[in-house]
């Protein structure tokens, strides 16, 4: 008995959105608290856009998101490396 393949490929795809987006989301949390334990987000602010006010927390904020692109962007980069998903869901349906 086959599975429907419309279910297998959903699965697979979710799977794959789960292993770019949590280790990603992990990897970001520790990198943010790593880089703002010896850079303070003013100091760093007040450098990067002097005209700007920004924040403490906006800076953490923006600190998070931009370590999160970089990491998702390195594991969505291993995921493609590692092949697309449809050949897991040909092997599974037939």
């Amino acid at each position: 008995m086959s599975e429907d393949p419309v279910v297998v490929a959903r699965e697979a795809r979710t799977r794959r959105v789960g292993a770019i987006a949590w280790p990603s989301f992990f990897a970001a949390g520790v990198a943010t608290m790593w880089f703002f334990a010896v850079v303070d987000p003013i100091e760093l602010a007040a450098i990067s856009w002097p005209h700007a006010e920004v924040s403490r927390e906006l800076g953490y904020t923006i600190g998070f998101f931009m370590f999160w692109a970089c990491t998702a962007s390195a594991s969505l980069f291993t995921a493609m490396l590692l092949g697309p998903p449809a050949r897991d869901v040909q092997a599974r349906t037939q």
